[in-house]
């Protein structure tokens, strides 16, 4: 719906294959977690974080293809989950301090 509504119909296409490369990462990404019984190894640490990498580029290609009024409504979840990102990344994220993510 977001497609059809929120994306100019000359980029509709490439916003659909964008969209069902996302889902697919997601569905691996989260099929895969489902079968780790033990400690991962780094081989999977990677391949998890190449998956992520993959989900995040799908969405960054899918938010520069919303007309510019709509990247303006965008604009502060695609901060705040930087910003999450980067806390993580650092060692930093507290869920005590920081809260979790909201988005009304």
């Amino acid at each position: 719906m977001m497609i059809d509504d929120e994306i100019p119909r000359s980029r509709q296409r490439q916003a659909r294959i964008r969209a069902a490369n996302t889902m697919n990462a997601l569905q691996k990404i989260s099929s895969n977690a489902a079968k780790i019984e033990r400690e991962m190894s780094p081989a999977e640490y990677e391949e998890f974080a190449n998956l992520y990498r993959l989900v995040r580029v799908e969405l960054n290609g899918l938010y520069e293809l919303l007309a510019e009024k709509e990247r303006e409504k965008y604009y502060g979840y695609f901060v705040a989950v930087t910003e999450y990102e980067k806390k993580i990344a650092e060692g930093v994220y507290n869920p005590d301090l920081d809260g979790v993510l909201k988005f009304d």
